[in-house]
């Protein structure tokens, strides 16, 4: 006679159909905005290995209360550490059953996932700047990134344009900030799509407000993470612009089947200052890059 499984046969349905098989539980949920962007920190409880590089993400799964099993991929928020422990950036949204679950999850809750799995985003060797568009949650992996490349020792400049839509959207200013500080190569900035009234920075999508502050485009390696749509702007403005499609990591989190329409990406390549990969005049004509900036509230963004 068989010796029974310690586990509920429930338990072992759901790793046998979700191949969810690995196992965590949360131990904290950090609400960052009133618009809900949340940041979930959990802690590998199997007893397998478990690293992962800048880029790479986790599946999670959740038996939902009235709705069953769901699954969405998170990007890994932090580097990789020796406690086994990772963390998540997520956005609460009506469609989303799933991040409801795991923005209310008391610290312990199980959760079941797969992974990390993914591509790095560990830059290589021989591009002179790395420049990182974001719109939302997509600076989860560029945090991450960003962690693991400044810490050890990243030289070349390193630019991280951020796309919200309100002003209270914004969050981890604190910890841009300091980076910024620790690192003078680092720089970054927030562009509105529906800034208010007073807003000094920078204004409109990421599309509008970036290719007017890329004033070189050569050895530039470029990292797009966020809106599908956003993504394959950027990725078709910039190849028409001349820069090699191997030096453009996308990562989408939705939109993945976005489509640029031709008249789009014509009025987004017209708002580059750089003509060409080089342009050696283009400093003269671009913009000051990441002024100090005060929004609203008296609350100071840019290089920190």
């Amino acid at each position: 006679m068989a010796t029974p499984d310690p586990r509920s046969s429930g338990d072992r349905m759901w790793a046998q159909e979700s191949r969810f098989s690995r196992s965590a539980e949360v131990t904290s949920v950090e609400r960052l905005t009133l618009t809900g962007t949340v940041r979930i920190r959990a802690r590998v409880t199997d007893d397998r290995p478990f690293s992962y590089l800048p880029g790479q993400f986790v599946a999670i799964q959740g038996d939902v209360p009235g709705v069953g099993l769901q699954h969405s991929p998170y990007c890994m928020f932090v580097p990789a550490t020796g406690d086994r422990t990772f963390e998540m950036l997520l956005r609460v949204f009506p469609e989303g059953p799933l991040s409801h679950y795991l923005a209310s999850a008391p610290p312990g809750t199980p959760l079941a996932f797969r992974g990390p799995s993914g591509r790095s985003m560990l830059p290589k060797e021989g591009d002179t700047e790395l420049v990182l568009v974001a719109t939302g949650v997509g600076i989860s992996p560029f945090h991450a990134l960003l962690l693991d490349i400044l810490e050890r020792g990243e030289r070349r400049p390193v630019r991280l344009f951020w796309g919200l839509r309100l002003v209270d959207d914004i969050c981890l200013t604190d910890e841009l900030d300091r980076l910024a500080r620790a690192h003078p190569n680092f720089s970054y900035a927030v562009s509105l799509s529906q800034p208010p009234e007073g807003w000094a920075g920078l204004r409109g999508r990421v599309t509008e407000s970036v290719p007017r502050l890329l004033e070189r485009l050569g050895g530039t390696r470029f990292y797009l993470a966020g809106n599908g749509a956003m993504a394959e702007e950027m990725e078709v403005a910039l190849s028409g612009m001349g820069v090699d499609r191997s030096l453009i990591h996308e990562e989408r989190f939705f939109n993945a089947r976005y489509d640029a329409d031709p008249a789009v990406i014509d009025t987004i390549l017209a708002r580059f200052v750089a003509h060409d990969l080089f342009s050696p005049h283009a400093e003269q004509q671009a913009p000051m890059l990441f002024p100090i900036e005060h929004d609203v509230h008296g609350r100071t963004y840019g290089p920190g």
